[in-house]
């Protein structure tokens, strides 16, 4: 975002007017510590997804602390990204259409991209595509480790079709993905990592049996935020994804037993005070979501919140007893309830340290969706 006259860097957060999207930089940075130590002491390579993160600038941080490349869901993503000047890019998607497997060969000439297939179809237009547009993207095998969404069978299926694109004369099999995101939420940890290693063992058997088969594998990739304590420590993984746990949400912490510290929040005011026991802002769900988890209101006793109840352009705090701390005017702030759900929905991103806001961040990835 363009600097100018009226932007708040260098003001008090407490001069941004609301709702405001605002992450903490030193939160964040702990725990985008913390990630890369884990990938470091595990040994493996470290992409993070930026799905839900959206802004180069972060995604550059990552770097320097030690990640070799992102992930995006889309490839519009991906251009944003490469755009900034980030090389190494896995979609973690199909890219399905002649119009975009048109846009994804041309951006090889710009960027280092890997693209997921998991059938016939995709192969035969990614083939085509990079053949009129004189590249060679690097293409994954996707394989459906449990989540039951996209993804071929593991084993023998997986190896068909890698098979099939070492074949293609305008493509480079690199290896194997998965995402065993149904183990997220299970709520016994014993039970949650045994479920993370089986369905992980099935992406890195697939590997193993693609080598039998004489297909060389660099890429072994999968892992996200509510599993990459376990996933990176799995014989055969290469590299983890996880990325929306530098930010730290209400979903990780209370779905995934995640404890990261939460860094993303969003700032309101108080618009009304209809009586002692409501609190009314100006942030409703087009400034924070509760999709998959409710935001959670600091400053006040939480055993005092009922209920947070978001409408379009209101926040609706229902407290339990009377309170009148805060009065018309006043700043509301929120722990974000779900990330990937709520960056989403704002233009800008602002980064405060100590209170101060030190940048003003685009949300370039915003409205990628193709």
């Amino acid at each position: 975002m363009q600097v100018t006259a009226t932007s708040p860097v260098g003001l008090p957060k407490s001069q941004v007017d609301t709702p405001a999207l605002v992450v903490d930089l030193d939160t964040m940075d702990r725990n985008i510590a913390r990630m890369a130590a884990t990938m470091r002491q595990a040994g493996v390579g470290w992409r993070p997804h930026t799905k839900g993160i959206k802004v180069p600038a972060i995604a550059h941080r990552l770097l320097a602390a030690g990640a070799f490349g992102v992930t995006c869901a889309k490839l519009s993503e991906a251009e944003v990204m490469a755009a900034a000047g980030i090389r190494d890019i896995l979609i973690a998607n199909e890219v399905i259409g002649e119009a975009k497997v048109r846009r994804l060969a041309h951006l090889c000439a710009q960027a280092d991209v890997v693209v997921a297939v998991d059938g016939e179809v995709g192969i035969t237009q990614l083939d085509a595509a990079a053949a009129a547009a004189g590249t060679r993207p690097r293409v994954v095998v996707e394989v459906d480790t449990g989540m039951g969404r996209c993804g071929v069978a593991p084993g023998d299926a997986a190896v068909a079709l890698a098979r099939r694109v070492a074949d293609a004369p305008h493509l480079r099999f690199a290896g194997v993905m998965g995402w065993e995101g149904h183990t997220c939420a299970v709520p016994d940890q014993n039970q949650k990592r045994a479920a993370i290693k089986d369905s992980v063992e099935k992406l890195t058997r697939s590997a193993d049996l693609c080598r039998e088969a004489g297909l060389p594998v660099s890429i072994v990739s999968c892992g996200g935020t509510g599993t990459y304590q376990t996933t990176a420590f799995i014989r055969g993984v290469t590299e983890v994804q996880a990325g929306g746990g530098i930010f730290g949400d209400m979903r990780y912490l209370n779905h995934y037993r995640l404890d990261h510290e939460c860094a993303l929040t969003v700032v309101t005011t108080v618009v009304s005070r209809p009586n002692p026991h409501l609190i009314v802002t100006d942030g409703g769900f087009k400034a924070m979501s509760s999709s998959h988890g409710d935001p959670r209101p600091l400053g006040l006793p939480l055993e005092q919140v009922e209920a947070v109840l978001l409408s379009a352009e209101h926040g609706r705090v229902r407290l339990t007893e009377p309170n009148t701390s805060l009065q018309i005017g006043d700043r509301l702030e929120f722990i974000v309830g779900y990330s990937d759900s709520t960056v989403l929905l704002h233009d800008v991103l602002y980064a405060t340290r100590d209170g101060i806001v030190q940048a003003a961040w685009e949300i370039s990835g915003r409205g990628k969706l193709q």
